[in-house]
C-alpha cells in the first residue's frame, strides 16, 4: 500500500488525492523517520529564504 493510499490527503495542503495520481514523498523526522505523501510541486518544507524574499518583493511591487 502506498503512502498516498494510506493518507488519502496531501500532507502539505490537505487536499484529497485523485485515484492513480502520482505523488511526491517527503521525509519527516519526529523521533522516527516517516514518509508522507504530497501533491506534485507541494512541500511540507518551508520555502527557501531567497525564494520567499523574491516572492514578497514581487507582491509588494505589484500591489503598489
Amino acid at each position: 500500500m502506498s503512502a498516498a493510499d494510506r493518507q488519502r490527503t496531501c500532507a502539505a495542503c490537505g487536499g484529497p488525492f485523485a485515484p492513480e495520481e502520482r505523488t511526491g514523498l517527503e521525509t519527516v523526522i519526529d523521533g522516527e523517520v516517516r514518509y508522507v505523501a504530497v501533491h506534485t510541486r507541494h512541500s511540507t518544507y518551508p520555502p527557501l529564504r531567497d525564494t520567499e524574499a523574491a516572492l514578497r518583493l514581487a507582491n509588494t511591487t505589484t500591489a503598489a
